[in-house]
C-alpha cells in the first residue's frame, strides 16, 4: 500500500459543534456543523447556501460546550473570517473559512472560558 505524505502545515482538532455563516449585516448565509479546526480556519459541513461565495468576508457563531459550573451548557463564539474554498458534495457543501483571530483555537477548546 502507497504511503501518504500529510501535506498540511497544521494538524486538525475534531470539533462537533452548531455553526452558522452570517454576512456582515447579520444575515444568516449558512448553517452546518464545525467538523474540524486548525490555527489557520475552520470547516464547517451543512446544506444549502445559494449566496455563499470564495472570499466573502463572514462572521462565523458557534455553539460550543461550556463548562462552568451553574451556567448554561453551551456558549457562543463568534469570529470574524472569509470564505477560503467550497467543495460540493451532492446537496451538501463543505466552506473552508480563514479565521482572522490568532487566538481563536483556544477560546473555542478551553471550557472555562
Amino acid at each position: 500500500m502507497p504511503r501518504v505524505c500529510e501535506r498540511r502545515r497544521h494538524s486538525r482538532t475534531p470539533l462537533t459543534c452548531p455553526a452558522s455563516l452570517l454576512d456582515k449585516s447579520g444575515r444568516l448565509l449558512f448553517r452546518g456543523c464545525a467538523v474540524d479546526i486548525a490555527p489557520g480556519g475552520i470547516r464547517v459541513v451543512g446544506e444549502g447556501g445559494p449566496t455563499l461565495r470564495e472570499g466573502l468576508p463572514v462572521w462565523i457563531e458557534l455553539t460550543v460546550p461550556s463548562a462552568r459550573r451553574g451556567g448554561p451548557p453551551t456558549r457562543m463564539v463568534k469570529l470574524r473570517g472569509q470564505v477560503r474554498r467550497i467543495n460540493i458534495m451532492g446537496e451538501w457543501k463543505s466552506v473552508i473559512v480563514v479565521v482572522f483571530e490568532n487566538d481563536f483555537p483556544d477560546r473555542l477548546l478551553d471550557p472555562t472560558l
